[in-house]
């Protein structure tokens, strides 16, 4: 009896380890099949069943690197404008100065032309 009684609670320490074994070789596999989803090292098979962060890291870096292009596009319109801009305020500047330039020249001649009519 004392054997039975050993052979029993060897057998439920058997089955217990074993389920333990098992539970444990579950774990690791799918914590193993997490990690090589989240790699990327998989060719798609546990993507249906295991979420993972690879996919959504690609579509988020594809709209950032939309915006940033997006961001750069504008930039370079800004800069064109704000160069015309400046080439703009530069041409006006000029004519401004010519503008003066004859202004000032008018008048010399004015104020000569009277003095030379009346002489």
């Amino acid at each position: 009896m004392a054997e039975e009684q050993l052979s029993a609670e060897e057998e439920l320490k058997k089955a217990t380890w074993s389920y333990i074994g098992v539970g444990v070789l579950w774990l690791s596999l799918i914590i193993s099949g997490m990690a090589l989803e989240r790699l990327d090292l998989t060719s798609g098979f546990l993507t249906s069943v295991l979420p993972g962060a690879v996919n959504t890291l690609r579509a988020d870096n594809a709209a950032l690197n939309e915006q940033v292009r997006e961001l750069k596009d504008a930039k370079q319109r800004l800069d064109g404008l704000i160069g015309r801009e400046r080439a703009t305020a530069e041409a006006l500047d000029y004519c401004q100065a010519e503008n003066r330039e004859i202004n000032a020249e008018l008048k010399t001649l004015r104020a000569s032309a009277p003095a030379t009519a009346t002489n």
